[in-house]
């Protein structure tokens, strides 16, 4: 299963290459497919029965095919009594969260750290970045401090410091992941410099913080809570958080993010080419450089971070 299921994703993949942005959404969606039976079957705990996967285990919700807007496609879990679903399987193998509440295109595009620039016009909620902070003397026994950043720059305008604070914790709240934080500095917000400023993104940053255990280690691992995956561009020390999805504030694993998006893009090419066809128009669709580009970034990002998984269940 391990290795036909491989040979058959490395193939579609190959033959996604070769095509435009009208037909690649079915083969690169059905090579992840495939490389996620691979996943399964070598993760350890999976019995010999349950590894042969049947079924996408997610669908488009709510005849939300049709929208007009692309964003608001949206995509859940499906499960069945036999309980062997692709998407679900391979999610409870990576130790990631599922989608068992419908999930927007645009919310669910923007979890995707590979294309956080191209996000689709619907998009709301982009993702933040988390950068252990760790200066020189500080007590690391008792206290985890990162930076925060890819907050708008208008919080920072805000002049009562108080109502700064409060306004900065109302835009934060939409990544329960954080948990139980507090400010470095209360009221000096925003009090981080360049390191987490971006001027043409209109972004800013600022320092949080956690008590830990007072132990070795407790400060590392509050950090892998919060921010449990690191992508393929980021460090041990940096990471993505995205924002809730639905009631549940775990954070998806990148590749299931990948998963859920390639699925909605395959199913309206496959099922809707007059609509997908218009979703892709650059003369008229908003969304298309967007999609195109996420198209582009599939064919190295999703084969990287299948490996990824597969070292993650077995290493």
């Amino acid at each position: 299963m391990f290795n036909a299921a491989l040979e058959q994703a490395e193939q579609l993949f190959t033959a996604a290459a070769g095509t435009g942005p009208a037909s690649r959404p079915l083969l690169l969606f059905y090579g992840l497919s495939r490389a996620g039976r691979a996943v399964n079957a070598c993760a350890p705990g999976v019995a010999h029965d349950d590894f042969p996967l049947t079924g996408h285990g997610i669908v488009i919700a709510d005849n939300s095919m049709t929208r007009t807007d692309l964003g608001l496609v949206t995509v859940k879990d499906k499960l069945s009594t036999k309980g062997r679903e692709s998407f679900v399987q391979v999610a409870a193998a990576l130790g990631s969260r599922s989608l068992p509440e419908p999930a927007r295109l645009a919310d669910l595009w923007s979890t995707i750290e590979e294309v956080e620039r191209w996000p689709l016009a619907s998009a709301t909620r982009p993702l933040v970045h988390l950068s252990w902070d760790m200066p020189h003397g500080q007590p690391t026994g008792e206290v985890l401090q990162a930076i925060v950043s890819g907050m708008p720059r208008s919080l920072a305008d805000i002049s009562d410091p108080e109502q700064r604070e409060a306004e900065v914790r109302a835009w934060l709240a939409q990544y329960p992941a954080l948990g139980d934080y507090a400010f470095l500095r209360p009221g000096a917000i925003p009090d981080v410099g360049p390191e987490s400023w971006n001027e043409r993104e209109a972004t800013i940053g600022c320092r949080l913080t956690w008590t830990v255990e007072n132990r070795d280690g407790a400060a590392w691992e509050q950090f892998r809570r919060i921010a449990p995956w690191n992508g393929r561009h980021l460090t041990d020390r940096s990471r993505t958080l995205h924002a809730q999805l639905g009631s549940d504030g775990r954070q998806l694993h990148p590749l299931l993010s990948w998963w859920a998006v390639l699925f909605a893009l395959s199913m309206l090419a496959r099922y809707q080419p007059d609509r997908w066809t218009a979703y892709i128009n650059v003369n008229t669709s908003r969304d298309a450089v967007a999609v195109e580009y996420l198209l582009d970034a599939a064919l190295k990002a999703v084969p990287e971070l299948v490996l990824a998984a597969i070292d993650e269940v077995t290493l």
